[in-house]
């Protein structure tokens, strides 16, 4: 009994895979509007109420890949443990996190923000996702800056230009052939320059 609800995690995980895996390639080769959960749920190889059960709509499982990458990044932003200033986080990830998205060469990658950018449902979804990113930066930096991260702050503002910079940068890899990677990282060494001197020195550890 006690590896029955592993075992249904690890099916309801691995099902959940080759939905977004078939999802992935139907909208890249067909287009978003044009692509039905029917057509998709039949790439998986799984009944369509199955894909319901993951993924109430078409605009969900379109933007799951930027959820499931926001959720890692608000796990790693929030630990306790971390000792990094925001901008050497935020350099950190985006270096990890793009070095990984284009891996083999880019071009999926370089698909993939082509549909989410010529798709308004996406977009919204996505703009929802930016928000919560964000807030996890400003609400970090206010406490590198040792202020308060309401209204229209310095935190806030800084973390507005570290995400603007990031999106900028992205939507010129979509049609520019640049190393993402060495681009979104110069985006954080530049706003660092410029606001850096905010970071208040940590009390050393007792």
């Amino acid at each position: 009994m006690s590896t029955q609800y592993p075992l249904r995690t690890k099916r309801k995980a691995e099902t959940r895979k080759k939905i977004v895996r078939a999802a992935q390639e139907i909208l890249y080769r067909k287009g978003y509007e044009v692509t039905t959960l029917e057509e998709i749920a039949d790439a998986a190889g799984v009944h369509v109420q199955t894909l319901y059960r993951h993924f109430p709509n078409k605009q969900t499982l379109a933007s799951y890949g930027d959820r499931r990458w926001f959720e890692k990044f608000r796990e790693r932003i929030t630990d306790p443990q971390r000792t990094e200033t925001t901008f050497v986080f935020w350099r950190g990830w985006l270096e990890r996190t793009f070095r990984f998205l284009t891996s083999d060469g880019g071009e999926p990658y370089r698909q993939y923000l082509t549909v989410r950018h010529a798709n308004p449902p996406i977009l919204g979804e996505l703009s929802s996702i930016r928000a919560r990113y964000e807030d996890l930066l400003c609400f970090s930096l206010a406490e590198d800056f040792g202020m308060a991260p309401g209204g229209l702050s310095k935190p806030r503002l800084v973390a507005g230009m570290l995400l603007a910079g990031t999106t900028y940068v992205l939507r010129r890899y979509e049609v520019e052939d640049i190393d993402l990677v060495s681009e979104a990282v110069a985006v954080v060494d530049e706003v660092e320059a410029m606001f850096g001197h905010l970071v208040k020195p940590k009390a050393p550890a007792e």
